[in-house]
């Protein structure tokens, strides 16, 4: 091993354990300065990189503030099993490939909403009055009334594109409990829609429902 390459692998070494260190404090202390010191070492670096994926400056500061924000909320239980670079990187890759596949999936959905839409109304299927943008705002306020946890799993599922196994995994529930609530949320949505606009909900509720 060279001399520069001997003196790279001793610092990232020094690094490594002094981010251990304050990944400890954080988690054993709840040491504020700790955490936030990690996040200024690293939320350069961290929001270039997640604006590789998603070529958003915005979306990439949310990206990184979701990140962060999560660790802190679970900070007893923050303990990186490698460094904490390889742990902030592999968050932010996942992080962001979840947004760009929430992206893609919501396009992808409105694109057929207005396919339906357009194919119904031609049939005079629909009041000419009745448009897109009123039924779309109907479905939002549909899900804004969701009890929190139905709300949270109806879009980790129908957004994000997570199964049931995934989410009760990230969500730390039982299976059983995410078939409860996402029977809960379909229901109350479908309840909803129908008082809408029954004829368009039943030609578009499997995007949604």
């Amino acid at each position: 091993m060279g001399l520069e390459s001997k003196s790279t692998h001793i610092y990232d070494s020094q690094e490594h354990m002094a981010e251990k260190l304050l990944a400890r404090k954080v988690r054993q202390e709840g040491d504020r300065n700790a955490f936030e010191m990690l996040f200024r070492a690293y939320h350069s670096r961290l929001h270039g990189f997640a604006y590789t994926f998603v070529r958003q400056s915005e979306t990439a500061e949310d990206i990184i503030q979701t990140i962060f924000l999560n660790i802190w909320a679970d900070k007893e239980n923050w303990n990186p099993p490698g460094t904490v670079r390889e742990y902030l990187f592999a968050a932010v890759r996942n992080q962001s490939l979840n947004v760009l596949r929430h992206q893609k999936i919501v396009a992808d959905s409105e694109e057929e909403i207005i396919r339906n839409f357009e194919t119904m109304n031609s049939s005079d299927h629909l009041n000419e009055h009745i448009d897109y943008i009123k039924f779309n705002r109907q479905i939002q306020v549909g899900i804004e009334k969701l009890p929190t946890r139905c709300r949270e799993i109806y879009l980790l599922n129908r957004r994000c594109g997570m199964t049931y196994t995934e989410i009760s995994e990230y969500l730390g529930l039982s299976i059983n409990t995410v078939n409860t609530q996402m029977g809960r949320a379909l229901k109350s949505l479908r309840d909803h829609l129908s008082d809408f606009l029954p004829v368009f909900v039943a030609g578009i509720s499997k995007l949604f429902l």
